[in-house]
């Protein structure tokens, strides 16, 4: 049985590879190699680093994809901002669809639950290439809107939630021999992630631990992970030394939505062992943001020990109402302690990013200046974390009973541009005022701490 993994092409207004991986396409290629006779194929439409691909990266890893301008959608003509479709160029796609064999199963992963456009693009692309393949879709789209994505995407068969064991027994039920991997416990151990099929190895995500305690009204991390699942220190060990021994891998991605919540129990026993190793340096980078009331002195020394490069703290904002809805997971006087003692660390405060949210529901001008001037004068670099509202979470929902949401879902309202420009209540010129607040605030306090833009 042959078995094709692909990672979709995005349509959006914007997108950059802030190491954007598809993690949870690795593990399930991972799986299916280990435990079933499936021979594997592998194809992704975002991996700017793959053969016949014109590399244009900054040191660790981040750049910019191809992109192509495409038509919007009826429901963005008002939006003013260009879309496009993002990914390696569409003759390479073809091309290497071409040179593989008639394929029998293709399961494709989903992420943003407004990429609907490029998931729909790309199965259409396959349909035509391989039209006898039973098409498997799996991934955030249908874990949090099954009922849309069975309607407008069709496929063969749908996974909602974790895939491991779903997908082995769909390839069971096609005649594959399979050897079921354990029900995911509190271990959560698979085997390591199949970062073999990317096109580099030189950056590669981590995973310590799925899901997040916390119950943010925005975020969908418990649905998609109702229990919060901690890997053992050992194994992660062991995954990090693999990765530098087999390929030499000195960046690390992590993806956890909580790395620092039970630091005793994970973080520090992994991180304090990796800062005592004194001969193979490598650099850690947190593009999910930080939890700034669990950095204190040991935790600050250990992140700078341990080559933590790249350190985005989740602030979001000082608005009341806003913090309630975050759990009260950052308040001003921790976000101050957090930023004092990375600076005692050995930290630039204009190395350290602040994650703010911006056009949040009932979020005013005034709210984003006061975030932004506490961030200036912590010395911080804000990075405007655009509001999208997730389907299923208290935010998405409230929105939706208040008829700022469509009845039926409209996956494309929940583009996170499209809800700035339309829905956040914020004009046109308040948004390029806010952008252009936030972008002078970065460049004086980089400048400052002679700061690399992070």
């Amino acid at each position: 049985m042959k078995v094709l993994f692909v990672n979709p092409y995005i349509y959006d207004f914007s997108a950059y590879d802030l190491w954007l991986r598809p993690l949870g396409l690795y593990y399930l290629a991972a799986n299916v190699r280990r435990y079933s006779d499936a021979e594997i194929y592998w194809l992704d439409a975002l991996d700017r680093f793959q053969d016949g691909m014109e590399i244009r990266s900054r040191e660790d890893g981040r750049g910019k994809y191809p992109r192509e301008f495409v038509e919007k959608p009826e429901i963005y003509q008002d939006v003013p901002r260009n879309y496009s479709r993002y990914g390696i160029p569409l003759e390479l796609f073809q091309s290497k669809m071409a040179a593989f064999p008639e394929m029998d199963v293709i399961l494709v992963t989903s992420l943003m639950t407004y990429w609907l456009q490029g998931l729909q693009f790309t199965l259409k692309l396959l349909k035509q290439r391989f039209p006898r393949a039973k098409i498997v879709l799996g991934g955030i789209l249908p874990s949090l809107a099954p009922t849309e994505t069975q309607s407008l995407l069709p496929a063969d068969h749908y996974v909602s939630g974790y895939g491991e064991n779903a997908v082995l027994r769909f390839l069971e039920g096609l005649g594959a021999r399979v050897s079921y991997t354990p029900v995911l416990a509190d271990n959560i151990e698979s085997p390591l992630p199949a970062v073999d099929l990317a096109g580099t190895q030189k950056y590669v995500p981590l995973l310590t631990s799925r899901g997040c305690p916390l119950h943010c009204s925005y975020c969908a991390s418990r649905l998609l992970n109702p229990v919060f699942l901690e890997r053992r220190p050992q194994d992660i060990l062991s995954e990090i030394e693999q990765r530098r021994r087999v390929f030499n891998s000195r960046h690390f991605i992590i993806f956890d939505d909580a790395l620092l919540l039970n630091k005793k129990k994970r973080f520090l026993p992994v991180f304090s062992r990796l800062a005592r190793d004194k001969q193979t340096r490598s650099r850690f980078h947190t593009p999910n943001g930080l939890h700034a009331s669990e950095i204190d002195r040991e935790s600050a020394l250990v992140l700078h020990a341990a080559g933590f490069a790249t350190l985005r703290l989740s602030f979001e904002s000082l608005a009341p109402d806003i913090l309630r809805r975050s759990d009260g997971k950052v308040n001003r006087k921790q976000m101050e302690n957090a930023v004092n003692c990375l600076e005692r660390a050995g930290y630039r405060r204009g190395q350290l990013g602040a994650y703010l949210l911006f056009g949040y529901p009932g979020q005013t001008v005034e709210d984003m200046e006061k975030s932004l001037a506490f961030i200036k004068g912590l010395g911080l670099v804000p990075h405007l974390s655009v509001f999208s509202p997730v389907p299923g979470t208290v935010d998405f929902i409230e929105l939706q009973q208040r008829g700022v949401l469509a009845t039926p879902l409209d996956l494309l309202e929940t583009n996170k541009i499209y809800f700035l420009y339309q829905k956040s209540g914020f004009s046109l010129e308040a948004i390029l005022q806010i952008k252009e607040m936030a972008a002078t605030i970065s460049h004086a306090n980089l400048e400052a701490a002679e700061g690399d833009p992070l």
